[in-house]
């Protein structure tokens, strides 16, 4: 905008003085400091209000930090008043929720408790069992997105007695799973079946050095960081003794995929199908077969979710994986494959990104299973 002096279009000195004359006191200078801290400080708190808006995780963290603050000042409060102070909204440990771990496969918690394992060696198949006071309805974190309602329990790894997380799964359930008051999952192996068998344990103690590692599984129904101690429902600490080194967990880990699929590791047998469906998938997935010169006579996907989780502390939903099975004709041949489909989370779109797929194909069938 052009200051006019006298009709006509001012010079830089006459602007200068025209401005001075308006400005009694404080001065140009001075006035223009002000101005700018406003003006700065309106655009730090837009993008800060921007940045906040597309990490969903910041809001999480910012929400419980709140949470906490609130609960502290109320308490201070109390004690001055001289009432109880106020309880906290959950203990270290939910005594509503017990977890405990096992080597042997039991029928239900209240066979497993009285086998629980302390201590696993290479190689130890590895259990785990949940129980719960009531229904998994009243423990579970809802949340929605385009494909409905989502009913979701975080699990974590971490070294015993310490605040940080190895890695970190989701475990998705379904509404009519919700009337469950316990459940079990195969650690080590592995089991297939929707929520029969949970990687975040063979996933960690595959790549352990020798030695004698002190570790926990948590559950928590928390989805943002950070996570305060009474965050979580139920923790459980296990010794992982590989003091005379390790070698078969490794292997069981390359293992662990087959037997989620199809309960066996012989590769000849077809994954088993699950609920899972997704338009927008099958076709990245078609995509890619038809530049593989692979023409499939038809698609399934085993499991009923996506499976999040993370290898970063930070993070309980860096990506998510689905597995789809493609049967197909190679000639006279029949042949099948699988394709690991695998999004990562961006957060500045609070959304998870395009697949990379990882196909295995060519395995023998008989013309029988085509359709």
């Amino acid at each position: 905008m052009a200051v006019t002096i006298c009709g006509g279009l001012a010079s830089k000195r006459q602007m200068k003085l025209a401005i001075i004359k308006r400005s009694p006191g404080m001065g140009v200078r001075s006035n223009v400091k002000k101005t700018s801290k406003v003006v700065l400080g309106f655009i730090v708190m837009g993008l800060v209000g921007s940045i906040h808006a597309q990490f969903p995780q910041m809001r999480q963290a910012d929400e419980r930090r709140r949470e906490m603050i609130a609960a502290d000042e109320a308490r201070q409060a109390a004690e001055k008043q001289g009432k109880p102070a106020v309880a906290a909204a959950r203990p270290v440990t939910n005594v509503d929720v017990q977890m405990v771990l096992t080597k042997n496969d039991y029928k239900s918690f209240a066979e497993a408790k009285p086998n629980a394992a302390t201590v696993f060696a290479d190689g130890d198949p590895a259990w785990l069992y949940i129980k719960l006071n009531g229904k998994l309805e009243k423990y579970v974190y809802r949340t929605s997105d385009p494909s409905g309602e989502r009913f979701l329990l975080f699990v974590e790894y971490g070294p015993a007695g310490d605040v940080t997380a190895k890695s970190h799964e989701t475990i998705e359930f379904s509404k009519a799973e919700l009337a469950l008051s316990e459940f079990k999952m195969s650690l080590a192996p592995g089991k297939a079946g929707h929520n029969n068998a949970l990687a975040i344990y063979i996933k960690n103690v595959a790549v352990s050095k020798p030695g004698l590692w002190h570790n926990e599984l948590r559950i928590s129904d928390r989805p943002g960081f950070p996570r305060s101690p009474g965050d979580y429902l139920a923790k459980t600490a296990f010794n992982s003794d590989f003091s005379k080194g390790i070698a078969k967990y490794p292997a069981e880990r390359n293992s662990f995929q087959s037997l989620v699929l199809r309960d066996s590791t012989d590769e000849s047998k077809l994954p088993i199908a699950g609920k899972f469906d997704d338009k927008a998938v099958r076709t990245e997935l078609t995509n890619r077969l038809t530049s593989e010169g692979i023409v499939p006579t038809s698609i399934y996907f085993s499991d009923d979710f996506w499976g999040e989780y993370s290898d970063d502390p930070s993070s309980i939903r860096q990506f998510r994986t689905i597995t789809a099975t493609f049967l197909y004709r190679s000639g006279a041949a029949c042949m099948y494959g699988t394709a690991d489909i695998t999004q990562r989370f961006a957060p500045m779109n609070d959304r998870f990104g395009e697949s990379t797929i990882d196909l295995k194909k060519d395995i023998a069938i008989p013309c029988s299973e085509i359709k």
